[in-house]
């Protein structure tokens, strides 16, 4: 087997390396085949096929490979596709975006005998791996073909996240849940990000699919990765409908098994979860953690992904016993009835009680992921802004998920001629000067005791914030903390938000994380 370590982006000699090596032209001569997908059903699953195609026709191979043709519907959908998109031109973005949008509004594109059978929006998402196969057949020097789900219709773009941000490609922003049209138009920028990196290290098309759905996926599936880190919040997540089959698969699992659900974006890596389910039983069913960060994935049906993992079974806590429990039964969760609440938080008081509703049916509790306490700290002990920047500011960075090489502290940042100013804290610097720009900054006083001194911090901060291109900043103080956002290009001292040090709830941290966390 090919073994190799490489740094970042991607490395010319180990990428020679790889070309050269039986598993890098096995990988080639699989994505060369594209043309004739008809031949091969695993041509629906790039990420999958490849992987087979390689086992298959390694040397001394055990498994024999399946020439299994795609099916006739299957092929029906990538042919029509082809044709539409041919009758397109598409070497402009503008050209890609009118071709994409045609594509899934015009209801030209005919997927079966049956006349109202024509491709929408709903169904190139839903089938979004045979469409950009289609359209990467009219055009391969335009679009990708899309790999990035499971069998199961699961996303699995986290992974493309990752290959990401280990060899530097521009992935776009997705569009919000309700601009579904938004969301498909994602494939397009998606193809041009990888065109553009494909261009750049001169990589020929079947070239550029073998490093993303061989080379690239193993090297982000290697990537040491340390234990997962103490949990800073708890989350409640909902399956188990009968149509779906979650009970199911909650039921399969094996703690080393990782799956994904519907979740919130600020779930964390290392995040704690309780898995309720509805049906056939309405009772706490395990417990698990958050395997990464949650994501968008644009083709998942569900607003936000996240990959959980290390189930913990315990002992079934059914709805009863969560509805009389005084502090969990007079949650929002609870008026709920647990309905549509899957994603959401649960305060630290609120996993305590279900904790112990569990040790009351037998859990052992020396083995569960509990919340880190809030340390305390005593107004006394601050004598001078650096103890503010110790005891309050870096431990609330820390909180907030906000990694120590994500922020710099005493940026030097040139204002003028020769002038030079260095804001407390920035998060998120990219750039060098002119071109120095920040996604948030933190500045702070050792004391901030009526609105004339909390004034005079904003505009200080509010110049740095609209010279280097700041999204928000925060000002920190040993009495408290004000919170201000860029809206219309400005930022206004009455619509900031303020927050007591010890007022610092589940909610409010979500918010400060939401808002000061650079993008990843």
């Amino acid at each position: 087997m090919f073994q190799w370590s490489m740094g970042n982006p991607l490395n010319p000699y180990v990428w020679a390396l790889y070309l050269d090596s039986p598993e890098g032209a096995l990988a080639v001569s699989y994505f060369e085949g594209l043309p004739d997908y008809r031949a091969r059903m695993q041509h629906e699953w790039l990420r999958y096929g490849v992987f087979d195609w390689m086992k298959a026709h390694e040397v001394d191979t055990a498994q024999p490979w399946a020439e299994e043709r795609l099916s006739e519907e299957a092929s029906q959908t990538v042919q029509a596709v082809e044709v539409f998109a041919r009758r397109y031109p598409a070497q402009t973005p503008e050209q890609v975006e009118l071709l994409l949008t045609d594509l899934v509004t015009s209801e030209q594109v005919q997927l079966s005998d049956d006349v109202e059978d024509t491709l929408t929006v709903s169904w190139a998402m839903e089938d979004v791996q045979l469409v950009s196969l289609g359209l990467y057949l009219a055009h391969p020097d335009v679009f990708v073909p899309y790999g990035f789900k499971e069998m199961d219709g699961v996303g699995l773009h986290q992974e493309l996240l990752q290959i990401a941000g280990a060899f530097e490609i521009a992935l776009p922003v997705v569009a919000a849940k309700k601009d579904e049209l938004g969301r498909w138009l994602y494939l397009g920028h998606f193809s041009a990000a990888l065109q553009e990196f494909r261009k750049r290290h001169s990589l020929s098309m079947s070239e550029l699919l073998a490093f993303l759905y061989d080379f690239a996926r193993t090297y982000v599936q290697s990537e040491p990765r340390d234990d997962l880190p103490a949990p800073r919040h708890a989350w409640l997540l909902v399956g188990g409908a009968k149509a779906n089959g979650d009970y199911e698969v909650l039921e399969a699992m094996e703690p080393e098994d990782t799956t994904h659900w519907q979740g919130s974006l600020d779930m964390q890596r290392g995040d704690v979860c309780v898995m309720y389910v509805t049906s056939p039983v309405k009772v706490v069913h395990s417990l698990f953690r958050v395997m990464e960060d949650a994501y968008v994935d644009p083709f998942f049906h569900y607003k936000h992904a996240v990959q959980i993992g290390e189930q913990q079974r315990v002992p079934p806590l059914p709805l009863e016993a969560l509805k009389a429990d005084p502090v969990f039964g007079v949650s929002s969760h609870i008026r709920r009835n647990l309905q549509g609440t899957s994603g959401q938080l649960i305060s630290r008081a609120e996993y305590d009680a279900v904790l112990v509703l569990l040790a009351a049916r037998g859990l052992d509790l020396t083995q569960v992921p509990r919340l880190p306490e809030q340390a305390e700290v005593d107004l006394a002990d601050l004598s001078n802004e650096r103890d503010v920047e110790l005891q309050r500011v870096e431990p609330l960075l820390d909180r907030l998920g906000i990694p120590r090489d994500a922020w710099v502290r005493q940026l030097p940042v040139r204002m003028g001629v020769g002038d030079r100013v260095y804001p407390d804290y920035a998060i998120g610097v990219t750039g060098t000067h002119p071109e120095l720009r920040v996604h948030a900054l933190v500045e702070v006083k050792y004391r901030a005791s009526g609105e004339r001194a909390w004034r005079k911090a904003f505009y200080q901060a509010k110049s740095y914030a609209m010279r280097l291109g700041a999204q928000a900043f925060l000002l920190a103080a040993a009495d408290g903390l004000r919170l201000y956002q860029r809206k219309a290009d400005d930022f206004q001292y009455e619509a900031g938000k303020a927050f007591g040090w010890d007022g610092l709830d589940d909610q409010a941290l979500l918010l400060l994380r939401r808002v000061m966390s650079a993008p990843r």
